[in-house]
């Protein structure tokens, strides 16, 4: 999808508003980075979840992708998963680092929303090609997944789209409200 022009870019995004009719929630996992592809996905959803790990690549690709966000798109509000963390406090913590940058340097809201565990039961579904909760559904990983949907599940809709490429959430929300 990298490849894509953004003529093609925005005929896929356009045609997700076909597909309203047979899901509530629709997850868009994007590449690493803040390329135009990368951007325009995000700017299409309603919740931006950024995932991050206690690396300081990922630190500074995660603190990077939300500066580009808000100051060139002017988007707020941000959900911030921890990833690959040992226990839940090095989640917090991985949480902590990344609003020290942030309340410093940007004007953005962040919120935790959790952290997923290292699990090597995620090696071995990849290495069969098949999800980690379909592989492994009572792994430690698979459950910190469902915790985070669960989660998900309740956060609040918003009551109208930002003004960015959101015509497609705005129609499933609209539909599945119906």
């Amino acid at each position: 999808m990298v490849r894509l022009s953004p003529a093609q870019h925005s005929g896929l995004i356009q045609a997700f508003s076909e597909i309203v009719d047979s899901l509530d929630v629709l997850v868009i996992d994007t590449a690493t980075g803040i390329g135009e592809p990368v951007v325009s996905f995000i700017r299409a959803a309603h919740e931006v979840l950024v995932i991050v790990c206690d690396e300081p690549t990922s630190i500074s690709g995660a603190y990077a992708l939300i500066k580009v966000l808000n100051h060139e798109h002017g988007m707020k509000r941000f959900r911030v998963l921890a990833s690959m963390e040992s226990n839940p406090l090095e989640g917090q913590s991985l949480f902590a680092k990344l609003i020290k940058l942030t309340d410093h340097f940007l004007d953005v809201s962040l919120q935790y929303a959790g952290a997923i565990p290292y699990d090597e039961y995620v090696r071995n579904a990849a290495q069969t090609r098949r999800a980690v909760y379909e592989r492994h559904p009572r792994c430690k990983c698979s459950k910190a997944f469902q915790e985070v949907a669960l989660k998900a599940d309740a956060w609040p809709l918003l009551g109208a789209p930002r003004g960015h490429v959101e015509f497609f959430v705005e129609r499933l929300v609209s539909h599945s409200k119906r």
